[in-house]
């Protein structure tokens, strides 16, 4: 088969206003609750600085507002404009009375100074950005001593029955729903290879661990097709 190079940056731009909806079908809802439960592990205080890593339409956002209060600023990053538009529409309508600032930014070298954050999360984002390795560096490198990251990514399922059913849904009915949804044949198969290709959860573990993190470890969701991973910064190197 002819091997194809997607452009990311275009993927996401071509899906953006439809990102939500999609998923929502996709996952049949249950996003929605995988976002709630790693946000519950993050277990953010009322005015910790929080940042979150390939922001997308904000939904992550959404939730640690409230987690933070009215006082305090959450920040979001992405690294397409039209992803970050559709959030801040969004979240104008959703928490206009909470505080949010997006930028437009790099996850692999992140514009803040070290030990900033309380809490850094990046929901369905890892695997999308070219050196993930220094992306988790970047992480922690700018979390406080003593703050947490929280990753919430897709994943294989353990239950080798489950396993093959979801393969069947993974690679053939996801992108026909979404070419159905977009008629962007290439963002849906982008994201089945995506996932394909990504770290083992054992893997990231590791990688968490290698970095610097203490402990690291993960929550497999809906009998492993989503998962949550994390690690705390040490109070001392």
């Amino acid at each position: 088969m002819k091997e194809v190079t997607i452009n990311v940056h275009d993927v996401f731009s071509s899906i953006a206003t439809k990102y939500d909806k999609l998923n929502t079908i996709l996952t049949l809802n249950i996003d929605k609750l995988w976002r709630k439960n790693a946000v519950r592990l993050c277990a953010i205080k009322e005015n910790d600085l929080v940042l979150d890593l390939c922001c997308g339409t904000g939904k992550m956002i959404e939730l640690e507002c409230t987690a933070v209060g009215v006082n305090t600023e959450v920040i979001g990053l992405d690294f397409n404009q039209e992803m970050i538009n559709v959030c801040i529409a969004k979240l104008n309508q959703s928490i206009n009375n909470y505080n949010f600032n997006l930028i437009k930014g790099d996850a692999m070298e992140l514009p803040f100074e070290d030990n900033t954050f309380n809490n850094i999360t990046i929901a369905f984002g890892l695997r999308n950005v070219p050196d993930k390795i220094k992306t988790i560096s970047e992480m922690y490198r700018v979390l406080k001593p003593g703050g947490k990251v929280v990753c919430l990514e897709l994943s294989k399922p353990e239950m080798p029955i489950f396993r093959n059913i979801y393969n069947v849904y993974f690679s053939f009915v996801l992108p026909v729903i979404g070419y159905l949804g977009t008629r962007d044949k290439a963002a849906y198969y982008y994201l089945r290879d995506s996932v394909n290709g990504f770290m083992t959860k054992n893997q990231l573990k590791n990688e968490f661990k290698n970095i610097g993190f203490e402990n690291s470890g993960f929550r497999s969701l809906t009998c492993g097709i989503a998962s949550i991973h994390y690690g705390i910064k040490p109070l001392r190197k």
